[in-house]
């Protein structure tokens, strides 16, 4: 096994698209780390780059000690797992399993043993005579997989193999995964547009937006400690709640208004540079609480919608404060590109938030629901560069 390095790698296509723009990223020896971000963020980029599919224009790739930046892939010792599976369909699961082994001219039942080996890792062993058009999605995608482990590479490469399984079948291969990784502890980059399995499966995670890496972190760190508006409004489903607010002081310490909601943080954190000024915040809706009647820091709000999943319940409501709309949030939330005219119908009703409440909370569209924040968890960004304050 070997680590991944990219050293100020750059891939520019044509004269002026650039995909990945000066990123250094350092892969451990054994992690799963998770590439993700919106639709065009050069993840898929940087996998090919990894894989020596892309060229690089600047820049350079290590697998272990080796320079690879001008192997070609099959001189690179990888795996790669993709989203269509790529199988051969007039070949069995044992046959396609075990092709790359014959191509390496390889003993007969040393493919065999190392076939079997496999299958029993994935739970194959009963489908080894099948062809592909007689499994399901999720047993085609174990067959890739199992097709990827059997070379024993330094490194796989996973370019969001699991999108194209429906929702529960994403859930359990998620698991079948983390539980592979538990077992072989291979060096794995696995790219995906889906921050929930991004959370779930990375021991790191590395956030992009339009080329550029904004954080590598822990799931946990990018949750709570995101550096910037476009990774606070990324991570995290339901997705965190920005909203400009007023910074003010009184005898009692710092204030927050946002719309008719003010919030007594009091000695929290240290605001002085900003009275008088706006500043965008965040809430996460894991952060809101149902209120009683004697909470000073609640605000009566309207629910819009209810979403009861079971183990929580979303309540949207709409708050009389200006929503942070800018082009970090709109990347985020997969309205980049949008008008500004589009938007404004939104910005008029005020700021459309989300709470996510004790699922045993009775409420229903239409009601008025007093709700808190927790003071102590609140985020605090720049408005003009949108980077996290340090207080």
């Amino acid at each position: 096994m070997a680590g991944i390095r990219l050293e100020r790698v750059g891939k520019v296509f044509g004269e002026d698209v650039v995909a990945v723009d000066d990123v250094t990223l350092d892969v451990a020896d054994g992690e799963f780390l998770v590439l993700v971000g919106p639709s065009g963020c050069g993840k898929s980029t940087i996998m090919r780059v990894v894989a020596g599919l892309e060229e690089v224009t600047t820049g350079e790739v290590f697998i272990g000690e080796r320079n690879v930046t001008d192997l070609p892939p099959k001189d690179r010792d990888i795996s790669m797992v993709f989203q269509n599976y790529a199988l051969y369909p007039h070949m069995t699961v044992a046959q396609n399993i075990g092709f790359g082994l014959k191509l390496r001219h390889l003993a007969k039942s040393e493919i065999d043993a190392k076939v079997h080996e496999v299958a029993r890792l994935l739970a194959l062993d009963p489908l080894l005579t099948r062809k592909p058009g007689q499994l399901s999605g999720g047993q085609r995608q174990r067959v890739a997989m199992g097709r990827a482990m059997v070379r024993e590479p330094q490194a796989f490469l996973m370019d969001e193999p699991l999108s194209n399984l429906d929702a529960k079948l994403r859930v359990q291969m998620r698991g079948e995964l983390a539980r592979m990784h538990a077992r072989l502890s291979t060096t794995t980059l696995y790219v995906t547009h889906d921050q929930v399995e991004a959370m779930t499966l990375g021991d790191r995670v590395a956030v992009l937006k339009d080329g550029t890496l904004q954080q590598l972190d822990t799931p946990q760190r990018l949750f709570s400690h995101p550096v910037n508006v476009f990774v606070a409004a990324f991570i995290g489903s339901p997705a965190m709640n920005l909203v400009q607010a007023q910074v003010g002081r009184d005898v009692s310490g710092y204030q927050l208004s946002m719309g008719s909601w003010t919030l007594p943080l009091g000695a929290r954190v240290d605001l002085g540079a900003f009275v008088g000024q706006t500043i965008d915040v965040g809430i996460r809706p894991s952060d809101f609480s149902a209120a009683d009647a004697n909470e000073p820091a609640a605000v009566e709000v309207v629910a819009d919608v209810v979403e009861d999943l079971g183990t929580e319940l979303n309540v949207l409501f709409t708050m009389d404060a200006t929503p942070v709309d800018t082009a970090d949030t709109r990347a985020a939330t997969g309205l980049a590109g949008d008008s500004d005219e589009h938007l404004a119908p939104l910005a008029e009703e005020g700021a459309i938030m989300t709470a996510t409440l004790d699922p045993r909370t009775r409420v229903r569209p239409g009601d008025h629901v007093r709700l808190a924040v927790d003071l102590d968890r609140l985020h605090y960004f720049d408005p003009k560069s949108g980077v996290a304050l340090s207080l």
